[in-house]
């Protein structure tokens, strides 16, 4: 007996230490993500935290208890990632990578509640019913009232509900289109290294990823090691509309997140480079998961529902006052009546103060409304929102994709008219790759040859936007063909671009005999390696030694497209007679640095923009004329959003703009809610707060640099 009891003591006391275990297993991983959080900041905080950003390579992977691989950052070889035998107890914690979608009312619930909810509703239902009664009990022989009533009442709630479960459908279907595909990952099963293909949804933080270009990143993560002149686009999260390099090395202590060059997103795109990443944050601790948090919140009521239930409270108390009325005038007469009669007397008068037909009336308005508006590409989810348009003052729009086409596109080639200035051509279709003799077309010749774009089917281009942007504007003005047949020309030595030189190098045959030399990139760059320019034309006779004022030409029309937020790339070229046997393969980088760059002749600058949408600007002018303000939210740079919105009349085109029309992130730092409202308590900084916004709704046109949780 004792020896049983003794038994049953000992597997207890195994239990209670297995569960003790266990819960300091889950607090201890519980910890490893603490620390990816900045020192003092609450995760559960609504904006964006992480230091995973300004941890070194080492102690932020030891920190997650993942390794790195025997060929250090890369983890392409030797036991790497997170240990496999915490995978269950890792996913305990940190649950599933994916968003928590808003929860979603029951379809007939919603029914239900548009049918019968609502004091106008309760009304109608209220008549009816009393008519119902006085039917039932002999007292009414009209059966047609309570009908019809019933009627308009259910077909205006079916298609209210059945118009917002179209859209409701119709935006479940894109969602379910992002799908991501399954992610190259490494785990390690003690000493040994296992090679997985794992669903986005079962990453862990720990995770070590690998990345390549037109990947989407499963998760936010920081990048361990990447190929030179890596690019993400994040345009989707930030506004940025040109991709954005990506680098290894640790961000400074206090920089914000949402700037550094070694993490990349959820949600966002690789567009060129390959990368071995480690993933940190999944699900909702992501910055994605950050946004949809913040948009969670309860739906305020549209002017059109507020007007309505203000009008229907008034219908309701003059319906009751005239019922209740009519009921005591017939209880109070000399001449006796039926309570049947007297009942039946009172929801007549009280009936007769509804309007029935306000509801389907208004329903069908917005329903032929929202018709109207899916011709103009634009989705209603809720019916009301449509009205809402009627009383708008301020319109407050993204800049990338929304105001813009989201398409680099190249805008502008300078070149020399003269040694004192320069001349700018915007339509290139009178361009030709053969004419050697006019700049704009050398200029794009050498833009569209000097290229690392792939053309991989009509309209379709994959490389950097603002190579693409060159290519898309020689196959606009010559066609896809002669484009084909200038970039099939034999490449005798190329320098690929990268981040350091930020140049690219081509050598080419050229027709006449001899070799053609090719310079593009950055256009400090190109200039420093150029001894001549062309002025004037491309002929050979209008070449010229370039002086310090041509110099100071280039670099003031450098500055002059810089400034309308326009990405500018020099090219420059030159002829070389190499006798045919020469060894092209013995070429090494510094040897066509040294020989080969030196003495380019300069031809000219490219502008390349984000342009605005066409109809853009005269919607923004049809807004002003109906005393509506247009107001640009943009994560771009403030220069971008200036020029931008000088273009399309946002804002006036002039240097002195008044205070507070632009407005960036550092201003509205600590000038934003942390809840879903502001605090009015009379407080010193309320007061700050509101003296703040109340200058920024007068008078804010741009909104620059803004996170999308500002937004």
């Amino acid at each position: 007996m004792a020896a049983a009891k003794a038994k049953v003591q000992n597997k207890r006391a195994s239990a209670r230490q297995s569960v003790s275990l266990i819960v300091a297993k889950a607090e201890d991983m519980r910890q490893r993500q603490v620390l990816l959080y900045e020192q003092g900041k609450d995760p559960e905080e609504r904006d964006y935290h992480t230091s995973a950003h300004t941890q070194d390579f080492a102690a932020l992977v030891k920190s997650q208890n993942s390794r790195l691989g025997s060929d250090g950052l890369q983890c392409k070889d030797g036991a790497a990632g997170i240990e496999i035998a915490e995978v269950p107890d890792l996913t305990l914690v940190s649950g599933k990578n994916k968003i928590t979608p808003p929860k979603k009312e029951n379809i007939w619930v919603r029914l239900l509640r548009q049918i019968f909810t609502g004091i106008f509703n309760v009304l109608l239902w209220g008549t009816v019913c009393v008519e119902g009664v006085l039917i039932y009990t002999g007292n009414s022989d009209d059966i047609v009232t309570p009908i019809i009533l019933a009627s308009v009442v259910i077909a205006a709630g079916l298609l209210q509900w059945w118009t917002e479960l179209q859209a409701e459908s119709l935006m479940d279907a894109l969602s379910g289109m992002q799908a991501t595909a399954a992610v190259p990952t490494v785990r390690r099963n003690k000493t040994e290294r296992q090679d997985l293909m794992l669903d986005a949804e079962d990453l862990l933080p720990g995770d070590i990823i690998f990345l390549k270009s037109g990947d989407r990143i499963p998760a936010d993560v920081r990048i361990l090691w990447c190929t030179d002149g890596m690019e993400v686009d994040n345009a989707a999260l930030t506004g940025e509309s040109i991709p954005e390099p990506r680098i290894p090395a640790a961000a400074e202590k206090d920089s914000p997140p949402t700037q550094a060059k070694n993490l990349a997103f959820y949600g966002t795109t690789v567009m060129k480079g390959n990368a071995t990443a480690m993933v940190f944050f999944t699900g909702d601790r992501t910055f994605l998961g950050k946004i949809a948090a913040s948009i969670k919140s309860a739906r305020s009521k549209s002017t059109l529902e507020i007007q309505i239930e203000h009008f229907v409270h008034r219908i309701a108390i003059v319906a009751v006052c005239v019922g209740l009325a009519s009921l005591i005038a017939n209880l109070l007469d000399p001449k006796p009546h039926s309570m049947g009669y007297i009942i039946s007397n009172a929801a007549g008068a009280l009936f007769a103060q509804v309007p029935e037909g306000l509801i389907p009336t208004v329903t069908i308005s917005l329903m032929i409304a929202s018709e109207k508006m899916s011709g103009r590409n634009v989705l209603v989810r809720k019916l009301d929102a449509v009205e809402t348009l009627g009383c708008v003052s301020v319109v407050c729009s993204d800049k990338t994709g929304t105001l813009t086409a989201g398409d680099m596109t190249l805008r502008d080639m300078v070149h020399f008219k003269d040694e004192g200035s320069m001349s700018t051509a915007t339509d290139f279709s009178n361009t030709f790759p053969d004419d050697r003799k006019t700049l704009p077309s050398k200029m794009l010749r050498g833009g569209v040859r000097n290229n690392a774009t792939v053309i991989s089917g009509p309209g379709k281009y994959v490389g950097s936007p603002t190579e693409v942007a060159l290519m898309k504007a020689g196959v606009k003005a010559w066609g896809q063909g002669k484009v084909k047949d200038v970039m099939d020309n034999v490449t005798l030595y190329e320098i690929p671009f990268d981040s350091a030189n930020k140049y690219m190098f081509v050598a080419e045959p050229y027709h006449a005999g001899g070799q053609l030399f090719s310079l593009k990139g950055a256009p400090e760059r190109v200039i420093k390696f150029c001894d001549y320019a062309y002025v004037g034309t491309g002929e050979e006779a209008s070449i010229k030694p370039m002086t310090q004022a041509m110099r100071d030409v280039i670099d003031a029309e450098q500055k002059n497209l810089m400034k309308q937020a326009k990405r500018v790339l020099g090219i420059a070229e030159r002829r070389e007679n190499l006798p045919q046997d020469f060894d092209w393969d013995k070429c090494t980088n510094d040897h066509a640095k040294d020989k080969f760059l030196p003495g380019m002749v300069f031809i000219g600058l490219f502008g390349i923009q984000d342009p605005p949408k066409p109809g853009v600007k005269q919607a923004v002018e049809a807004c002003h004329a109906a005393s509506v303000n247009v107001i640009m939210i943009t994560g771009d740079h403030p220069d971008t959003g200036v020029a931008i919105a000088k273009e399309i009349s946002i804002i006036p085109n002039r240097e002195d703009l008044p205070n507070y029309t632009v407005i960036t992130d550092k201003e509205l730092h600590d000038k934003v809610p942390s809840g879903e409202t502001f605090e009015d308590d009379g407080s010193e900084e309320a007061l700050r707060l509101e003296a703040f916004w109340k200058e920024v709704v007068v008078h804010a046109r741009v909104l620059a640099r803004v996170t999308p949780i500002h937004k």
